[in-house]
């Protein structure tokens, strides 16, 4: 069979063949004499062809104007932004510890100064020939390293304040951890140095009162005592500075002032602890607290409760 004669294509056919090689190739949109030929065939909703190529994924309109989809600003402007305002935070932070902790960090200084000043007078007096009895010897030696430990633990926070590499690392809890274990020590040599000492004999001829109280208490016990008293200062001093750093979010170093890792309350056992265990021990006793009151009110409301007279059976 012979096959039927192609029909010639009509003015739509044309014209949509013609709009899509444009639209592909990305020449000017069409114009209004193919709109209105379109128009003329009842094609009026192909129209939408008078957008620009590439303006939907651009964001803007005919005019050039951005479009109300485009994002107000890039990523790397927003994190800008943030890391800016976080450190404002920190130096806001940053001056009110350093007002607060002025005090402590001049009384922590003060007893720098008099412990290295109580070092040097038991060097004088260990040159001079005045040496402590055999049963009080190892006490004034742990006092000496006990003192010693403390001043050398404690320079770096009391000379660079709270802007310090100390505050930076992470080293003020263990450094108070030191501090007060060796102020411990340090209480433990008086006590035991009160039990076990005794006074020193006179001379023969020496009735004076100086002579009376050397003989009582001598430069070595003097130097005991203003070791307890100092060592005890400077704990108390950087348990301020320590508390005043972490009310403030600026200790343990990572946190951020203000943020929700910021406390409001600091345990005093974080003398011995860290930060982080101290969470987790009251999170373990607030949770171990909570079904024990729950049973001790169970209990309290069915004691309580009136009892009922039991019934007699007939």
């Amino acid at each position: 069979q012979a096959s039927a004669p192609l029909r010639p294509p009509c003015a739509c056919a044309r014209i949509c063949r013609a709009l899509l090689r444009r639209r592909e190739s990305g020449s000017a949109p069409p114009t209004r004499a193919s709109a209105t030929a379109m128009a003329a065939n009842g094609f009026t909703s192909l129209l939408c062809f008078s957008a620009q190529p590439g303006d939907e994924e651009s964001g803007t309109d005919a005019k050039g104007s951005p479009g109300s989809s485009t994002a107000t600003g890039s990523p790397a402007q927003s994190v800008a932004m943030r890391q800016q305002l976080l450190q404002k935070a920190i130096n806001e932070a940053h001056v009110k510890v350093a007002a607060e902790a002025f005090e402590p960090l001049i009384h922590g200084r003060i007893a720098l100064v008099g412990l290295a000043a109580l070092v040097a007078l038991r060097a004088l007096a260990w040159w001079q020939g005045n040496i402590p009895g055999y049963a009080v010897f190892g006490m004034h030696f742990l006092t000496t390293i006990a003192d010693l430990c403390c001043a050398l633990s404690t320079l770096p926070l009391f000379v660079t304040g709270t802007r310090g590499h100390c505050v930076q690392v992470g080293c003020v809890g263990p450094m108070l951890t030191l501090v007060f274990a060796m102020s411990v020590v340090d209480i433990g040599a008086l006590c035991a140095y009160l039990v076990v000492a005794t006074p020193r004999p006179l001379a023969p001829g020496s009735h004076s009162i100086l002579d009376v109280m050397e003989a009582s208490v001598s430069v070595w016990d003097f130097s005991l005592i203003a070791s307890v008293s100092l060592e005890i200062s400077l704990c108390a001093s950087a348990w301020r500075v320590y508390k005043e750093l972490r009310l403030a979010g600026l200790y343990p170093p990572g946190s951020s002032p203000g943020g929700p890792d910021a406390v409001e309350e600091v345990s005093l056992m974080e003398l011995v602890c860290e930060a982080e265990d101290v969470k987790m021990v009251n999170e373990h006793c607030a949770c171990t607290s909570s079904p024990v009151k729950t049973e001790v009110e169970a209990v309290t409301v069915v004691a309580q409760e009136p009892r009922q007279a039991p019934r007699v059976r007939s």
